[in-house]
């Protein structure tokens, strides 16, 4: 047993560094990180590299082995835990699930999702009878399942880089999807359903297919409206446990009870799962589940995608006829969700170029096209070769997965063709300058709230107390980090959301809870106004920036040499600036960088140097200028230098002439060496002979290798 758990560690640990670094990969690529995890299960598996034989004790046959005959090629021990990172996937999807916003959208969400998921299960049905196999036959109707579901995960992040997600279209493209998910899990159930009644003996009449359905709509409506209702019964007692790690957790262990008991019940566990999420999302305490389920996630889910991958048969890859039915099953599923969704599109309010959007929205595919052709993989049916054989009958298995090792294939092509081709045209529909509807339509129960600050520092600083006083006032809200510039607030049933966008903060809420976010945004404003005032008689900055140039230590460390060589770049170095002010020296010196590492909003950078140098004056005395900001106008954190010996006047006051410039932008949502990097370069020029060194260099390798030298 002890042998067993240590190989199954070993197992594990592989698949998470894998899982990681194919990941990392995938994303630098600008891949979905799903398709490295996916890439990573496949050189791993039992196919290709897990069955060569390493030679070493417990692993004579690789470390992934081949086992035959069971339905997956696999440790079953594996595979389990495999299975429980589609629980929590879908769990969490569930969770994600915004019930508010999805009745909100409902009539135009519903029209267009069961538009897309009637068209795409016919499309993909469609090349199961291309195959010769009959509409009803399991394996039809999982291709067509197959083509009904939608991974909108990788069209959120498109939408979200076009500032989409809250356009018409971008709402649409969610409520959607999300009707898609509900849909295609009750079909998911009904298919899983009619291929046991058949492998069981049962009849495929309409009145079995009538009764499975109705069963599995009947489970999924009854224990969805059960949860919706009894939602805050549910919270409350989670509640009880206080520690948000405990009662996440705890709501994980109920999310798999339910999952079980579908999975009795003749549905699959991923509908219990999603059901249990669902009923969570709209309670107050779903944000904290999703946070503190993150590093579980982190372990189960990607070990679920690298499993996947092995379940893959690379040698099928490389047959000309699987690619030729995977290309083809690929079109098709394109195709059935571009018309299917553009159409009713079309019949509700939006033109074409929005219609063509939604439907290109639509396309992707990637986590449940998995978790479903991991199902159809390990779910059994009669062997159809019985009906034709004659004679050695009894050679043939009575009964075989749904999906062999070629239809697994085809589901993995389909799934990167379409994760892969939805990026770059749903970028060409969005790149489109027009509006996506006919007509501007408001809703009335909803009203907007705008606050606008002087600067973003402020507007950052004001936020980070608004959330303090929500938080000690009961609110719970979704996380907000780098880059996230939505954030939702629930208590009880009172929720709304909070978008930041520059300098302005903008609440979304019912008129009832105006005054609450008013009340918020003035408390904010006055302790913020009480904690500056405070500060005031605490220090002057003038005398802290004095002391920051005090010459106490200049040696250069390896690491902050090579830290400032990272950040520095020859290229952005200039050696005899033209500029002849501060507003000359910040333009030529961003047209420097701008001509090298491609800013992303030059002008953006340019207005934050200058709210920055509002605030304070970046003259250090002794002809030192450091000008510096955070902004989201670049990608990176960069530097450049400006070496002028007779310097430039830098501010009114006459003593000002900086005759060395460094400017440094620092990404304002991204982690970065900030801090370090202008305190290193405050320690070196306090250093009078570096000073006179850089002034009287000659070229810009001369000045970086004083800036990086390690002495």
């Amino acid at each position: 047993m002890a042998v067993q758990v240590a190989v199954l560690a070993i197992q594990l640990g592989i698949i998470l560094v894998a899982a990681r670094f194919f990941g990392m990969m995938a994303s630098k690529a600008k891949v979905p990180p799903v398709m490295g995890e996916l890439l990573a299960g496949i050189l791993l598996g039992p196919y290709f590299l897990g069955s060569l034989s390493l030679g070493i004790p417990h692993f004579e046959h690789g470390l992934f082995p081949l086992i035959p005959n069971q339905s997956i090629p696999m440790d079953a021990k594996l595979y389990s835990i495999a299975t429980l990172g589609s629980i929590l996937l879908l769990f969490v999807s569930g969770l994600e699930t915004d019930v508010r916003t999805f009745f909100k959208y409902s009539i135009v969400g519903t029209v267009v999702g069961i538009g897309g998921v009637v068209c795409s299960f016919f499309c993909g049905a469609a090349v199961g009878c291309m195959l010769g196999w009959a509409f009803m036959d399991p394996r039809t109707l999982f291709l067509g399942i197959l083509c009904t579901a939608t991974s909108v995960g990788i069209s959120a992040r498109i939408l979200s880089e076009h500032k989409a997600m809250g356009s018409p279209e971008g709402v649409t493209i969610m409520a959607a999807a999300v009707i898609d998910d509900v849909l295609g899990i009750i079909c998911l159930a009904v298919v899983v359903g009619l291929a046991s009644v058949e492998l069981n003996g049962g009849s495929m009449s309409w009145a079995a297919i009538a009764g499975i359905s109705a069963k599995s709509f009947g489970v999924w409506l009854g224990f969805t409206a059960i949860g919706l209702l009894l939602s805050r019964r549910i919270a409350g007692f989670l509640k009880l446990f206080k520690s948000s790690r405990v009662f996440a957790v705890i709501a994980f262990g109920l999310a798999l009870i339910l999952a079980g008991l579908f999975e009795q019940a003749g549905l699959a566990m991923i509908v219990g799962a999603f059901v249990m999420g669902l009923s969570l999302s709209k309670t107050d305490i779903s944000f904290k589940i999703r946070d503190k389920l993150d590093p579980i996630y982190n372990f189960l889910v990607p070990v679920f995608f690298v499993v996947m991958g092995m379940l893959v048969d690379v040698r099928v890859l490389k047959d000309p006829q699987v690619l030729m039915i995977g290309l083809l099953f690929s079109a098709m599923a394109i195709i059935g969700k571009v018309v299917g969704c553009f159409f009713p599109a079309l019949l509700m309010n939006f033109n074409l170029v929005g219609s063509l959007r939604i439907g290109v929205g639509m396309v992707p595919r990637c986590e449940v096209v998995l978790i479903i052709a991991g199902i159809a993989a390990t779910s059994m049916m009669k062997n159809p070769a019985l009906e034709k054989a004659s004679g050695a009958v009894g050679n043939l298995p009575q009964v075989v997965p749904i999906f062999d090792s070629k239809l697994f294939g085809v589901a993995i092509i389909m799934t990167l063709v379409t994760a892969l081709l939805a990026p770059p045209l749903l970028n060409m529909a969005l790149s489109i300058r027009k509006k996506g509807i006919r007509r501007e339509v408001r809703d009335a129960t909803e009203i907007t709230t705008s606050f606008s600050f002087p600067n973003e520092a402020i507007t950052l600083s004001v936020l980070n107390t608004i959330l303090d006083l929500f938080t000690h006032d009961g609110f719970m809200h979704s996380l907000y980090s780098k880059g996230i510039r939505m954030i939702q607030f629930r208590r009880d049933n009172t929720q709304f959301s909070l978008q930041i966008k520059h300098s302005t903060l903008t609440f979304t809420s019912n008129t009832a809870d105006v005054p609450l976010v008013k009340a918020a945004v003035y408390e904010a404003i006055v302790e913020l106004h009480q904690s500056l005032s405070d500060l005031r008689q605490l220090a002057k900055p003038e005398n802290i920036k004095n002391e920051l140039f005090v010459n106490t230590e200049t040696k250069t460390t390896n690491r902050e040499a090579a830290l400032l060589s990272k950040v520095i770049a020859a290229e952005n170095i200039i050696v005899g600036l033209k500029a002849s002010t501060k507003e000359e020296a910040f333009r030529e010196l961003l047209e420097t960088i701008d001509s090298h590492d491609r800013l992303r909003d030059k002008e953006l950078c340019s207005r934050d140097l200058m709210e920055r140098e509002q605030q304070m004056s970046t003259y250090q005395g002794d002809g030192i200028a450091m000008p510096h900001a955070r902004t989201t106008g670049t990608d990176k954190f960069i530097s450049a230098i400006g070496i002028k010996p007779e310097g430039i006047q830098y501010d009114d006051d006459s003593d000002s002439r900086a005759q060395i410039v460094i400017l440094s932008l620092c990404p304002r949502y991204e982690s970065g060496p900030y801090l370090q990097f202008i305190a290193q370069i405050a320690k070196i020029l306090s250093d009078k002979v570096k000073r006179q060194a850089l002034i009287s260099a000659k070229d810009a390798g001369e000045v970086k290798e004083i800036i990086t030298r390690k002495a």
